[in-house]
């Protein structure tokens, strides 16, 4: 399970890797369980990236169901290509830093009231700090943002500022520590406002045993009748590497 509040984490879908070209996975499960209830959960999450030394292009699909007999767990869809094109001279051995991103996504989300969600929006992108064991990103766009809420087929569109604050930050093999930040005030509504958090630490325990920690937050100032302003999850797990 996984918290999914209107913010979506895009950061933690790239690969942060120096591979050219073409790259991604699918993910997908199902699964079935009879007891007292009959419980249905399903997911679906394909990623697909390609890059060149100055282009950059994403694409990544979310969907979750889970439901019981009567109650229902999860019900949330999200897609989102994203391209970005890198700035500065072309000709220089050296890579630039920034980028200039276009993006658009469309969501739902049926446990926080929200038939669909659609954004599109552009804006710069900054690497900056890229050394061994630690990378650190911002960037800022415009973006449209439109939403129509499910019981009470309302709709409201505004312009929203998006900006983010990533890092990625490991030790060798004893820790590493990660984060996402991101912050949405709407342009011309005062007060309307959306924030995400998603951070992640992981250290190693014993010679083969690595300890997690992970907090995913989502807050909205103007949620839809019903729903809580604050929607968080967190978790804490081990994982065992057989081999090194």
């Amino acid at each position: 399970m996984q918290v999914q509040g209107q913010i979506v984490n895009i950061e933690n879908r790239r690969i942060y890797d120096d591979t050219l070209g073409l790259s991604g996975a699918i993910d997908a499960s199902f699964s079935v369980n009879k007891n007292k209830q009959t419980f249905l959960s399903t997911a679906f999450r394909p990623k697909v990236q390609y890059k060149t030394r100055n282009h950059y292009l994403l694409f990544i699909t979310d969907w979750y169901y889970t439901k019981g007999t009567t109650v229902l767990y999860a019900n949330y869809g999200m897609a989102h290509v994203r391209y970005a094109y890198r700035l500065g001279n072309k000709q220089s051995s050296t890579k630039s830093p920034w980028k200039w991103e276009s993006y658009s996504q469309l969501q739902y989300n049926q446990l926080l009231d929200q038939r669909a969600r659609f954004q599109l929006g552009s804006g710069i992108r900054l690497k900056a700090i890229d050394k061994p064991g630690l990378r650190v990103f911002a960037g800022t766009s415009i973006m449209r943002d439109y939403e129509e809420i499910r019981s009470s087929a309302l709709t409201s569109t505004c312009y929203r500022n998006n900006t983010y604050f990533a890092w990625y930050f490991s030790k060798k093999s004893s820790y590493s520590f990660s984060g996402t930040t991101y912050f949405q005030p709407a342009i011309s509504i005062p007060g309307d406002y959306q924030f995400m958090g998603q951070y992640s630490l992981n250290f190693n325990v014993f010679k083969r045993v690595d300890f997690n920690i992970e907090f995913n937050a989502f807050y909205d100032s103007k949620p839809a009748a019903g729903i809580d302003n604050w929607v968080y999850y967190s978790s804490m797990g081990t994982r065992i590497r057989l081999a090194q």
